[in-house]
């Protein structure tokens, strides 16, 4: 909102399986239930636990359900234009080494009704992995967005342009006239069993709702 953050960096690591996925760092652990379309995060800091459907619409079903039927329609209308988006995936002839990995760069853009989300995005053939699984972890991360989930079969249309796993990216966020940026990198890649407790929650953390 206008203040210069300093910038940070987190150490996260994910396991893909092939109806879940974990995302953890220092801060927080969240759940994707692919098959369930449930949204889990455990926040370390406040030592809380929000569950949400993957579906946004869902999750607005407990906004309006005091509402008078003109907040309704009103409240309907306003997130029905915030939920609308376009994502767009371009193939770039630029190629360079990253790490030990052989990538291609692509462009991908996300355009929505708030704001734009440009990434340049370094993908590698090097690393074998099951391309429809690959798919459906990226779009699962993206299913955490607005509108997201509800196009979920376009969306994977559009990242399966993305030929292999994202080494490197770079993000800029432009939401309502503030910009943010960030990098990701793909430090290390195994394939491997996961720990048997790798979905499981933390212990004592208090149950919240998102959406009170």
């Amino acid at each position: 909102m206008g203040n210069t953050q300093p910038a940070q960096d987190l150490i996260v690591e994910s396991w893909i399986t092939s109806n879940k996925m974990v995302v953890m760092n220092k801060k927080q652990k969240t759940i994707i239930d692919i098959d369930k379309k449930i949204i889990t995060m455990a926040n370390h800091e406040k030592k809380t636990i929000v569950s949400m459907p993957m579906d946004f619409s869902k999750n607005m079903d407990k906004k309006i359900e005091n509402m008078s039927p003109e907040e309704k329609a009103i409240f309907q209308q306003v997130m029905g234009k915030m939920m609308q988006f376009n994502v767009k995936v371009e193939e770039k002839n630029e190629r360079k080494k990253i790490g030990k990995w052989n990538c291609q760069k692509y462009i991908q853009t996300i355009e929505m009704v708030m704001g734009t989300i440009n990434s340049e995005i370094w993908a590698t053939q090097d690393i074998k992995i099951d391309k429809e699984l690959y798919a459906k972890y990226s779009a699962g991360m993206l299913a955490q967005m607005p509108g997201m989930s509800q196009n979920i079969s376009a969306v994977m249309q559009e990242i399966k342009k993305i030929n292999g796993v994202h080494v490197y990216s770079e993000q800029t966020i432009i939401m309502m006239g503030q910009s943010m940026k960030s990098s990701v990198e793909l430090m290390e890649f195994k394939e491997d069993k996961a720990p048997i407790n790798i979905f499981d929650l933390p212990a004592g953390y208090k149950q919240t709702d998102a959406f009170k």
